[in-house]
């Protein structure tokens, strides 16, 4: 049997490890994560007021599936991406930052002005009437990455954001 090489022919050199992370890392921005979707309990935007409460928890989660998957075929390779939600980090507007790596959903079965388990916030100030806090939710990604007989992993981001009007409510008593 006579091999490439016997004739003259050099084989295709396997790329290194470097040359493929290289190439994966210049796919990555190929790789879209979803945006984190900001959902805030009880939501401001179906109360009376249509506005958070200073004062008052809120809950903060995300529905966005904490995990995505690529694949990308080209340039002689063919890599495959896992990318897992590791933490969402909400910032507040109002000079506040919260960062989750676990969150619960809000339901309706939850006492008023319970805070949450695991991920939520509480507004000091009021954003009103000026203005509301535009929350922005940073969602960090671990992309497990394998290709030609190589792996790795890769941190990703995606981000969006909400506006949230904040007011102060007051009560009035009136003597009968």
């Amino acid at each position: 049997r006579v091999s490439a090489a016997d004739c003259g022919i050099e084989p295709a050199a396997r790329p290194s490890q470097e040359d493929v992370e290289r190439l994966v890392r210049s796919l990555s921005g190929e790789l879209r994560v979803p945006e984190p979707s900001i959902n805030l309990g009880p939501d401001p935007s179906v109360n009376e007021w249509k506005m958070a409460v200073i004062g008052h928890p809120l809950w903060l989660w995300t529905d966005t599936p904490r995990t995505a998957t690529s694949s990308h075929t080209g340039s002689g390779l063919s890599i495959e991406i896992r990318a897992e939600l590791a933490a969402l980090t909400f910032d507040m507007g109002d000079g506040r930052t919260v960062r989750c790596s676990r969150w619960t959903r809000y339901t309706t079965a939850v006492l008023p002005g319970a805070p949450s388990p695991t991920c939520g916030h509480t507004y000091q100030h009021p954003s009103l009437p000026a203005r509301s806090y535009m929350v922005t939710a940073t969602a960090d990604w671990s992309a497990h990455w394998t290709a030609m007989g190589y792996n790795g992993t890769l941190p990703l981001r995606s981000v969006s954001s909400r506006a949230v009007p904040v007011g102060e409510l007051q009560a009035v008593v009136v003597q009968r």
